[in-house]
């Protein structure tokens, strides 16, 4: 009689099933495999869980704390941090759940400062350089500034090298005034590669590490003047002849000129051998004109191949010894180029005025 009045109790019932295992009614849909197959989970047997905090669903994640804790471990708080979910955080961390560093590592590179706050206030696991190197990578200065405030675990030197390349100036400020680690002649190297002569004069005035030769031979290669030119006014560490070559490779015309009237490093035949090959006769001419380094074999063998008229024309005109007219003619002919063979058979008299050296 008195299991009958217990078992029919509205108030009494409750209090002896919630000391049951097994799973609340209502969570077990959580655990039916349609509802998360396809679902990422770390642990399979853990997919009722990650499935609920994924779908931003606190008070279930409380509710499955109670019946199933056994599946609460750091991954739970993790994932919650990764998907941005502040308020499912918030639950676990007042269930007593851990975490692991991949909490704060995956919420700063997703980009939920929220998270990383709380994560950083309230929660002593911290982070890696990982955090940081992807606010750094995604550009994400808000981030970076809380972690460089914040965290001490710093960034790696790639990750710097990688802002340079990409010219965030202001992320590069943040990082020199918090004295982040990872600074080094490589990221002037970068910044110059990539075009972005405010970053060069700011490492320049502002930092130590310098440069390499890298730094003018990267940015005479991708045609950036104004920062040839600042590194050649202001910087002592020069280039090498890859800077012309490189330069005249790919049509830079102003530059192989500047290069010509301010340095002495010169270039070399692979400077107009490259003009020929990929088509660039004002370059071309200029180099003929106005260097001595000459040219190879090559230069009208590949200006053939490549079908630059104009300049197997030009190359032509000039009967330079280098060039073996036979052994393009031959070429053609075995290629098939009936423009070209035509072009070198009948030679137009040189017509082509080379262009003044500035």
């Amino acid at each position: 009689m008195a299991s009958h009045v217990v078992c029919t109790s509205r108030d009494l019932l409750p209090l002896v099933l919630q000391y049951q295992a097994g799973v609340f009614e209502d969570l077990l849909p959580y655990f039916h495999a349609r509802y998360y197959r396809g679902f990422y989970a770390k642990d399979a047997s853990k997919s009722a869980l990650h499935m609920a905090i994924a779908r931003r669903k606190p008070g279930i994640v409380a509710r499955l704390f109670r019946c199933v804790p056994h599946l609460f471990n750091t991954d739970a708080m993790d994932l919650a941090a990764s998907f941005g979910h502040l308020d499912v955080v918030r639950v676990l961390h007042d269930l007593g759940c851990s975490c692991s560093t991949s909490a704060m590592d995956a919420a700063s590179q997703a980009g939920f400062l929220d998270v990383v706050d709380f994560l950083h206030t309230h929660r002593t696991e911290g982070c890696t350089r990982f955090a940081l190197n992807a606010a750094l990578r995604d550009g994400n200065v808000e981030m970076a500034a809380f972690l460089l405030a914040h965290r001490h675990e710093g960034c790696s030197a790639e990750a710097i090298d990688h802002v340079a390349w990409h010219g965030q100036l202001r992320l590069l400020q943040l990082l020199h005034e918090h004295d982040a680690a990872g600074f080094s002649h490589r990221t002037m190297d970068f910044a110059a590669g990539g075009g972005h002569l405010p970053v060069v004069a700011f490492l320049h005035e502002h930092r130590h590490e310098g440069c390499s030769v890298d730094a003018m031979n990267d940015a005479a290669r991708r045609g950036y003047l104004p920062v040839v030119a600042f590194l050649h006014a202001m910087r002592s560490e020069g280039c090498t002849t890859d800077a012309m070559d490189d330069a005249a490779s790919n049509g830079h015309l102003d530059v192989v000129r500047f290069l010509h009237s301010h340095r002495e490093e010169g270039c070399t035949t692979d400077a107009l051998d490259l003009a020929c090959r990929h088509g660039f006769l004002d370059v071309a001419m200029f180099l003929h004109t106005y260097r001595r380094e000459g040219c190879t074999a090559n230069a009208l063998l590949d200006a053939v191949a490549h079908g630059h008229t104009d300049v197997v024309s030009y190359l032509c005109q000039q009967r330079l010894p280098q060039c073996n007219v036979s052994a393009a003619l031959d070429l053609a002919k075995d290629r098939g180029l009936h423009a070209m063979v035509a072009c070198l058979s009948c030679p137009v008299p040189a017509a082509v005025a080379p262009r003044a050296a500035s």
